[in-house]
């Protein structure tokens, strides 16, 4: 995720000073500390600014607040190397389940009714 600005267009560095552009806070300026996803997917800009004997006053502004947009980036490479985890730790997860089942089968086939259960097979 980046923090873009809309009047130029590149991004804005964590550290950065932004000034609001709307608002009742309006003029202040404040401390770009990180970009915050709620909940409900919306992203916030999380910023600070000194408060005096309090230390930095910390608070959260809609990107629009700043003139700014979240752009989220998600390469085709990062997207297909994510599914293909995720597909290999299914495959792996079911295989370890399936050794799981095979060892105690093992074990009951050589002590208990072997000879019966390769008789039934033909050998």
């Amino acid at each position: 995720m980046k923090l873009v600005s809309c009047v130029t267009g590149e991004e804005i560095q964590t550290g950065r000073t932004l000034r609001v552009q709307t608002g009742a806070a309006a003029g202040q300026t404040w401390k770009f500390e990180r970009i915050a996803q709620h909940a409900d997917g919306v992203h916030h800009v999380h910023a600070s600014r000194p408060g005096g004997k309090l230390g930095r006053i910390h608070r959260e502004f809609h990107p629009s607040a700043f003139g700014c947009e979240i752009t989220v980036e998600i390469t085709w490479r990062k997207s297909v190397s994510h599914a293909a985890y995720r597909t290999w730790s299914k495959v792996d997860d079911y295989m370890l389940a399936g050794l799981f089942a095979l060892v105690p089968l093992a074990f009951f086939e050589h002590y208990h009714w072997s000879e019966y259960i390769a008789a039934i097979f033909g050998r």
